[in-house]
């Protein structure tokens, strides 16, 4: 079954961006809070949002260079692709899915974990996520939320 979790993120897009590259920082160095995948697929709300987190990927964290590219720029060896609506990521075995954007995307089936980052604005954004999570509980998958991981 596809393990599922929903992850507090921060309460802007911003704290969001950050968040996410220490997530997967902490993946790639093979964290023993999070399961060993051979790629990561970021899937961000617009392209705007996936550019910014490319960018903010090559300086954050200062101390680890992460292997990563925008899907339309295919590049083979790369261990982070960064997506939007409307982008196609690489069929890939052992992959995790983190979603940026609050709405549950398509094809979650083909991973192996979708971790689903919750921005908690007290508005639209968190009211998304709520009703993804539905649709999760829906879906017959058993989410759980975790609070961040430092």
């Amino acid at each position: 079954m596809l393990q599922t979790k929903f992850l507090s993120a921060g309460s802007n897009i911003k704290e969001a961006l950050k968040y996410t590259c220490e997530l997967v920082s902490s993946i790639f160095l093979e964290d023993s809070n999070y399961p060993r995948v051979e790629k990561i697929d970021i899937h961000c709300e617009s392209a705007k949002e996936a550019e910014e987190l490319d960018r903010l990927l090559w300086d954050y964290p200062e101390d680890i260079i992460l292997p990563h590219n925008l899907t339309h720029k295919t590049e083979e060896g790369v261990f982070v692709e960064i997506g939007y609506p409307g982008s196609t990521f690489l069929k890939e075995d052992k992959k995790m899915l983190l979603n940026l954007n609050p709405d549950l995307p398509n094809q979650i089936s083909e991973y192996l974990y979708y971790y689903q980052l919750v921005i908690s604005d007290n508005s639209k954004l968190r009211e998304r996520a709520a009703n993804t999570w539905q649709e999760c509980k829906s879906m017959g998958l058993n989410p759980s939320f975790i609070e961040a991981l430092k």
